[in-house]
């Protein structure tokens, strides 16, 4: 048998970023990675980094496409074979750092297999037993499978598979799906030249968002032709079409010939013998999670994707922190919460977050003063076209406006997860949003607009005993 301080099941975000730390600290740490060629996780492989290039590329068609108006001629399509492997090539730059060669390198024991639980504190790998001081299940998730009629007729693609199976643009796209995944990839496909419909059961594009940035968003997609189907499910696939049933319409049949499913995820959990190692899941088959990523083995942590909670790999890398803060200080030990995560869908025009959602300000019981801002007067937006954009603003109940903090934000625009990252750290910091008002922006940097903001709301709760008080001062001295 094998001792070890740290076991790591899972070569994701998670994973590396555990058996990252482990190793510095200069703790024996051992990570088993169950596929070889999955090293970086669903991040680099299925999921940020390839759809990040995808769209890279897409946005590239369009910006060519919309310069026709004045002048620019344009002809072609996109060669998906071409596309493809200019991703991997840029896969292949990042993954040289954080591959099992790279990491022994670093002294890390890496182990290509699947990890299945002996007992509460050893694992059996190929055949070898390991046990350490603590494991830490950095398992991940896969893409929620669904199951309808005539699936065998058309391409099928979820986030895993598109990167390498879809060679050749889909003349007629469905993705069922209207989170952050189906809306990337759908308008990515939809800028490369396919016909894209979006088949989601809520009322709304990313949901999760306040409804007025859902709502501009939808205006924007219909604006480069995707078609949106809310309050719908795909029913059937059957001779090259798809029929979509929804609350208003009767079953509508539309062309089909590829469909991308990005209806949500599911924690890994098969496999393992669970039960060997008295970690148990909860009815919904995710593992059962404490507020301080315990499993309800105490020597077995469930970090990233695995502990179920918010799905984003920097959400690991915050976990993360968190994890190794508590194992060194078990004073006084932090909470997983959503109190500092923010996100971002990286669509055209962006969609950020930060902080609590509205919701969930109010589900706690905090007070909070609310200002949405425009983009309508914006200059940096007028010249460049997307007066569209919106911002909110949550700031705390404090009695004097300046020194009021944010609380969360939420904006919709280009390079809106760009744009709110001062905001963000005015947020961490404690910084009252007069510090905001005070500085001087170069003009006309798009960061303006959140000085605008914050004017904005000054201006709201300006007293007219200070203008007068101001009119008085100035008549006397001058």
């Amino acid at each position: 048998m094998k001792k070890y301080d740290v076991i790591v099941i899972g070569a994701g975000s998670a994973g590396l970023g555990n058996s990252g730390v482990a190793n510095v600290l200069g703790l024996k740490t051992l990570l088993i990675e169950k596929d070889g060629d999955n090293f970086g996780g669903d991040c680099t492989n299925f999921g940020c980094v390839p759809s990040k290039a995808l769209i890279h590329i897409a946005n590239q068609f369009h910006q060519a496409k919309s310069a026709e108006r004045f002048g620019l001629k344009t002809s072609g399509k996109a060669d998906m074979g071409r596309i493809l492997d200019h991703i991997h090539q840029m896969q292949t730059f990042i993954k040289d750092t954080e591959d099992a060669a790279a990491l022994r390198k670093k002294g890390i024991d890496v182990v290509i297999g699947e990890a299945v639980f002996d007992s509460r504190d050893t694992l059996k790998v190929n055949g070898e037993t390991h046990t350490a001081r603590i494991i830490l299940l950095c398992t991940g998730s896969s893409p929620r499978m669904l199951d309808i009629e005539g699936m065998d007729s058309v391409d099928v693609y979820t986030n895993e598979t598109i990167f390498f199976d879809c060679r050749k643009l889909p003349e007629n796209l469905v993705v069922i799906g209207g989170g952050p995944i189906g809306c990337e990839l759908g308008q990515a496909f939809s800028r490369l030249g396919s016909k894209v419909t979006i088949v989601n059961r809520g009322d709304r594009l990313l949901n999760k968002e306040p409804e007025k940035v859902s709502e501009i968003l939808e205006t924007r997609f219909k604006e480069e032709g995707i078609q949106i189907s809310s309050h719908a499910e795909v029913q059937f696939f059957k001779d090259g079409k798809a029929g979509i049933a929804s609350k208003e319409k009767d079953i509508l049949e539309i062309p089909c010939d590829a469909v991308l499913i990005s209806a949500g995820r599911t924690v890994n959990t098969k496999g393992m013998d669970f039960d060997a190692a008295g970690i148990e899941l909860t009815e919904k088959g995710k593992i059962k999670v404490d507020e301080y990523l315990q499993s309800t083995n105490k020597k077995v942590y469930v970090i990233g994707d695995a502990a179920g909670s918010y799905m984003f790999s920097h959400g690991a890398e915050k976990m993360v922190r968190q994890l190794w803060r508590n194992l060194l200080v078990p004073i006084f030990k932090k909470k997983n919460t959503w109190n500092d995560l923010s996100w971002v869908t990286f669509t055209d025009p962006q969609v950020a977050h930060f902080g609590l959602t509205e919701d969930r300000l109010q589900e706690r019981g905090v007070e909070f003063q609310r200002h949405d801002q425009s983009f309508l007067h914006d200059d940096r937006a007028i010249v460049e076209e997307y007066t569209y954009g919106q911002m909110s603003l949550w700031l705390d109940n404090s009695n004097s406006t300046g020194s009021k903090k944010i609380l969360s934000g939420s904006m919709i625009a280009p390079h809106a997860g760009e744009l709110v990252q001062e905001l963000e750290l005015a947020k961490h910091a404690n910084i009252p949003i007069s510090e905001l008002n005070d500085r001087v922006y170069p003009y006309p940097v798009a960061a303006r607009i959140n000085q605008k903001t914050i004017r904005g709301i000054l201006e709201k709760t300006r007293k007219l005993w200070k203008l007068k008080l101001a009119r008085m001062v100035f008549r006397w001295f001058h």
